[in-house]
C-alpha cells in the first residue's frame, strides 16, 4: 500500500468515509464516496430541527405544500461545478483535511476522521461525471456525482455515486452543504432526490456496483479488511482526541477538588447519550458474527458507555448491556457522575499478578511465547511500542506474524510482509 503524506486528524484536528455496513451487497458504491449522502443530511437536518418547527410550524407547513415539479438533469454542463467537484475528490484521495473542510461545509468529527482512514485506500478517482438539477437558492445546485474509485491493491476501478447539494456563498465561491437547516431547502431537495431520473441513475450504477462485489470474492474480501482497518483507525483516532482532551481538563482543573476526589476515591465518569440515524442491529457482542438481539427505529436513543476503540459502542439495554455500531448514532446528551475507585491495593495486586505469574492472554499466548502466530483483530504495525508512533502497514485478522519477542508493557515485536515493527501483546493468538 502506497504511503501517503500523513495529514493525521490528531495533528491537524480535522478531516469522511463511509464505512460498510453489514449486508454488502446491498450496499450503493457510496461507500467509497467522501461525501455524507444527500439523503442522510436531509434526515440529520430534520431530526435536528424538527422540534424548532413543531414549535415555530410555518416554515414546515410551507414547505411540506409545495410539490416540485420534474427537473431537468443535465450532465457536466456547469464547469465551475465539475471543478469544485474534482478539486474536492483529489483532495479526498490524499487525506488533505484542511482542503475538504474548506470545501465541504457542516463535517462532523467523525466523517473527517473517516476521511483520513480511507485515503489511506484511495489511490484516486477515475472518470467522474456530473449530473446537476437546480437548486433550491440561487446559485445552488443538486448534484449527483458519478465516479469510479481505484483502491491500492486492486486492478479495477469500483463505480460509485454520490449526491451533494452545492451552493454558493457570499463572496460568489461554490461549496458543498452539508448543514441545510432552512425546512424550504430540506423539503425540495427531499422531492428532487427521488424524481424519476435520479432514481433510474441510482438504480443503474447500484446495479453495477453489486454484479462486481457479487462476481469477485477478491473484492469482497478487501472490502471487508478495509472496513475492519478503517474502523480500528476511527477507533484509536476517536479515543486519542478525547483523551487528549480529557487530559487538557484535567491539568486545568481545580487542584484542591482533584485532591479531594482522590481522598474520597471516587472518580468522575461521562457517559453519553447517542441517537440511532438509522435502522441499526443490536447485538450480543462487538462483532457483525454475534446475535443480534434487536433493532434500533430511527431516533432510539440509548446511553452509551463506552465507546470502543473496533468501532462499535458498548450501550445499556433492558437491564443489561448490548453493541451498536458506533457509525449509525450521533451524540446528543451527555452526563457526568462519580463512582468509586477500585482500591490503590487491588490495582497493585492485579498489575503485580499480571506481570509476575506469566499468565496468558485471551487467545492462549504466554508473554514468553515467539515463533509464528496469527492476530485476532485488524491492528496496525508500528514503529516503535507507542500508539503516536509511525504506522508501517495495516495487519488484517487471520494474518500470520513471526513474533521475535514480548515485552512486560504488552508489546511485542513481530515481523510481517517483510517488515519489523510492534503490535499490542493481547492481539496475538495461537
Amino acid at each position: 500500500m502506497k504511503k501517503k503524506e500523513n495529514y493525521s486528524f490528531r495533528n491537524n484536528n480535522k478531516n469522511i468515509f463511509a464505512i460498510l455496513g453489514d449486508n454488502k451487497k446491498y450496499l450503493m458504491p457510496v461507500v467509497f464516496a467522501l461525501a455524507v449522502v444527500l439523503t442522510v443530511v436531509i434526515a440529520l437536518s430534520a431530526n435536528k430541527r424538527s422540534q424548532e418547527q413543531a414549535i415555530t410550524g410555518g416554515e414546515a407547513d410551507i414547505a411540506s405544500s409545495v410539490e416540485i415539479p420534474e427537473l431537468k438533469m443535465e450532465e457536466n454542463a456547469y464547469p465551475e461545478v465539475n471543478a469544485l467537484i474534482q478539486e474536492y475528490y483529489n483532495a479526498s484521495a490524499n487525506g488533505d483535511s484542511e482542503v475538504i473542510t474548506s470545501i465541504y461545509k457542516g463535517l462532523e468529527e467523525t466523517e473527517l476522521l473517516k476521511a483520513v482512514a480511507a485515503a489511506d485506500y484511495i489511490e484516486e478517482f477515475q472518470n467522474i461525471k456530473v449530473y446537476t438539477k437546480p437548486g433550491p437558492v440561487a446559485g445552488s445546485f443538486v448534484a449527483y456525482v458519478y465516479n469510479e474509485v481505484k483502491l491500492y491493491n486492486y486492478p479495477k476501478a469500483v463505480p460509485g455515486l454520490e449526491s451533494m447539494y452545492i451552493c454558493t456563498d457570499e463572496d460568489g465561491k461554490l461549496y458543498i452543504n452539508g448543514d441545510v437547516a432552512n425546512a424550504n431547502e430540506i423539503e425540495y431537495l427531499r422531492q428532487v432526490n427521488v424524481q424519476a431520473d435520479v432514481i433510474d441513475l441510482n438504480n443503474e450504477v447500484a446495479t453495477a456496483y453489486n454484479d462486481m462485489v457479487n462476481s469477485d470474492e477478491e473484492l469482497a474480501e478487501l472490502l471487508t479488511k478495509m472496513r475492519a482497518g478503517l474502523q480500528v483507525s476511527v477507533g484509536e483516532s476517536l479515543a486519542s482526541s478525547e483523551a487528549t482532551s480529557a487530559a487538557a481538563e484535567e491539568s486545568s482543573a481545580d487542584e484542591a477538588a482533584t485532591a479531594a476526589t482522590s481522598e474520597a476515591g471516587t472518580q468522575t465518569v461521562t457517559t453519553h447519550t447517542i441517537r440511532a440515524t438509522d435502522v441499526v442491529n443490536i447485538r450480543s457482542s462487538d462483532s457483525e458474527t454475534a446475535d443480534i438481539i434487536s433493532k434500533t427505529a430511527k431516533g432510539d436513543e440509548y446511553k452509551q458507555l463506552e465507546a470502543l476503540a473496533n468501532g462499535w459502542s458498548k450501550i445499556e439495554y433492558n437491564g443489561g448491556v448490548a453493541y451498536v455500531k458506533t457509525e449509525f448514532f450521533e451524540v446528543v446528551g451527555e452526563e457526568t457522575v462519580e463512582v468509586e475507585n477500585e482500591t490503590q491495593t487491588e490495582t497493585e495486586n492485579t498489575e503485580e499478578t499480571s506481570t509476575t505469574t506469566g499468565a496468558e492472554n485471551n487467545n492462549g499466548v504466554k508473554p514468553t511465547d515467539t515463533g509464528k502466530m496469527t492476530v485476532s483483530d485488524t491492528v496496525r504495525l508500528r514503529e516503535s511500542q507507542s500508539t503516536d508512533s509511525e504506522v508501517l502497514v495495516m495487519i488484517y485478522s487471520g494474518s500470520t506474524v513471526n513474533v521475535i519477542e514480548q515485552y512486560a508493557n504488552g508489546w511485542a515485536k513481530v515481523e510481517y510482509d517483510k517488515k519489523t515493527g510492534y503490535i499490542k501483546s493481547e492481539f496475538l493468538s495461537k
